[in-house]
């Protein structure tokens, strides 16, 4: 399985081409903008709208896939099934979760990785990769989702915590780590990110411009 884990959308972007075996500009990505679902409409869309030049600015061809417009996982998988790249994006790691159980994405997601495409996500879209959303509370708010679920789709052997060293953070980091200190924890600076390749990973540091939403 081929994974790319990041605090803050592409940091590094050579590792993700060597992930998706071609240049950006010849990927697509099927963009999961579910950890929004608590704005409002017209909030919703812009911030939405914010990952999509972010992505077509390295010329990569994007496809919203929002996971309410789907109830099982056959025509969910067929729809992502046409992308190289699934990114969930960044946001409250509960409404992402949920939406991800409901509309069956859990279900298929396994089974695309093994089909060689790839999982990538920030924030909250990392988070949910692992085994544990214990002590995320501290820094999403649970209720926002119709139902809280308390572990991650297991995609990884880890509890993957991002933003490492960030004010904004660290309690809820720390709270996470004490709930979770059973389990291996990868932690991520904002300008990191964790690769996957079937058994193995690696972090790598990137040169951004941190500006979180």
């Amino acid at each position: 399985m081929k994974l790319y884990l990041s605090s803050y959308r592409i940091p590094e972007t050579k590792s993700l081409q060597d992930l998706l075996e071609k240049p950006l500009d010849e990927t697509t990505v099927a963009l999961i903008p579910n950890a929004k679902d608590y704005y409002s409409e017209l909030a919703w869309k812009y911030k939405v709208q914010s990952y999509v030049d972010y992505f077509q600015n390295f010329c990569m061809t994007v496809n919203v896939v929002d996971l309410r417009e789907y109830d099982n996982s056959e025509p969910l998988s067929n729809e992502l099934r046409k992308s190289d790249l699934i990114w969930a994006a960044g946001g409250n790691t509960f409404c992402l979760r949920y939406e991800m159980k409901r509309s069956g994405f859990e279900g298929c997601i396994r089974e695309l990785l093994t089909e060689g495409k790839v999982y990538g996500g920030d924030s909250a879209g990392a988070l949910v990769a692992g085994v544990s959303l214990r002590g995320i509370e501290k820094a999403d708010i649970p209720e926002f989702a119709s139902k809280v679920l308390p572990d991650g789709l297991g995609l990884v052997p880890y509890m993957v915590l991002p933003h490492l060293g960030n004010p904004e953070f660290t309690q809820a980091m720390e709270h996470a780590k004490l709930l979770n200190k059973q389990s291996p924890i990868i932690e991520l600076t904002d300008t990191q990110a964790v690769i996957f390749m079937d058994n193995e990973h690696r972090v790598v540091e990137g040169e951004i411009e941190v500006q979180l939403e």
